[in-house]
């Protein structure tokens, strides 16, 4: 065992008539939905991670009428990622999973010129100072210039809970963005494959052959040369909603990538921003929705909205 430095969650089960005969694995892995990984850390990393009225059991020990099941899911540290000091924003928290809100200019993960100054980092030091030491587990990451919310999830079960619903359309995004020109229609949908320009480059192109991708848009309000959006996208390719945009003839204010400094000015960074994000707590069976406010740099963009808003909400 790795000493005592780890962060614990419980998870408790009483079993009914209808689980006479079930095995304790049945309920870890379905009832739950524990990845193995976490269950042999249950196993085999914590003193007595599994038991069933106070006993250690094993995973394929029979249930009865009122049997406690009881298994506790451990994590460590993470040995990568430097503990950083520096503010974050949280916008929301549970024993679960973490979601924080993201400026524009910070790198998710630690990467090649950015080794202690991403968010992973900081909230690394977050989990420290709390005395909950986790590993780093992003659900969606954002590109370094998009600013808003950002989940991490607090061991590989919710993670992997996350991808699933991701996938099934329970966990969604919503992103707000500036986009350049005249939109003749109130809202679209741009189906188009992504793939990179060309081998080892940064940016990426639609065009046949590349991976699909489904973007969809809403004009919340139209300005001179210029809109304010909302887009979802059923899909999550790298630079997605910048290069859709850019292959409409919409590129983002500001994408110094995509727009090529043609159009209305914008703000110093591609304008984009995911505003909210929704999703099941499946431990709790509640249905969380969470909304960031735009970020500052849209304000001169947006001259008819009300200066004081809270949050993205304000605009639907």
């Amino acid at each position: 065992m790795r000493g005592q430095d780890i962060s614990k969650r419980v998870f408790t089960y009483t079993a009914t008539v209808k689980d006479e005969g079930r095995p304790v694995r049945d309920i870890i892995l379905y009832r739950w939905g524990m990845v193995h990984h976490d269950v042999a850390r249950a196993k085999y990393d914590t003193q007595n991670g599994i038991t069933v009225n106070g006993e250690v059991s094993f995973v394929n020990r029979k249930l009865r009428k009122g049997d406690v099941l009881r298994v506790i899911l451990t994590d460590f540290p993470p040995e990568n990622i430097i503990p950083e000091e520096h503010p974050i924003e949280v916008a929301y928290e549970d024993w679960d999973i973490i979601c924080l809100n993201k400026p524009a200019g910070v790198v998710v993960h630690p990467s090649h010129g950015h080794y202690s100054d991403s968010l992973a980092n900081y909230l690394a030091f977050y989990f420290q100072m709390k005395g909950e030491p986790h590993e780093i587990r992003t659900v969606g990451r954002l590109d370094k210039d998009t600013s808003g919310l950002v989940l991490f999830a607090k061991s590989r079960t919710m993670a992997a809970h996350m991808t699933t619903q991701a996938d099934k359309g329970i966990h969604t995004k919503t992103y707000y963005a500036l986009a350049e020109g005249e939109f003749a229609e109130r809202s679209g949908r741009i189906e188009a494959p992504i793939e990179r320009e060309f081998a080892g480059a940064r940016k990426r192109v639609a065009r046949e052959g590349g991976d699909y991708a489904l973007t969809e848009y809403e004009v919340i309000r139209q300005y001179e040369g210029y809109a304010f959006l909302r887009v979802r996208i059923a899909t999550g390719r790298t630079h997605q909603i910048r290069v859709h945009m850019s292959h409409i003839g919409h590129p983002l204010l500001g994408d110094s990538i995509y727009n090529e400094g043609r159009g209305s000015a914008g703000p110093n960074r591609a304008a984009l921003h995911a505003g909210e994000i929704a999703f099941h707590q499946p431990f709790t069976g509640e249905d969380i929705r969470l909304r960031a406010r735009l970020p500052d740099d849209f304000l001169p963009f947006l001259p008819d909205l009300e200066a004081n808003y809270r949050a993205a909400q304000d605009f639907q």
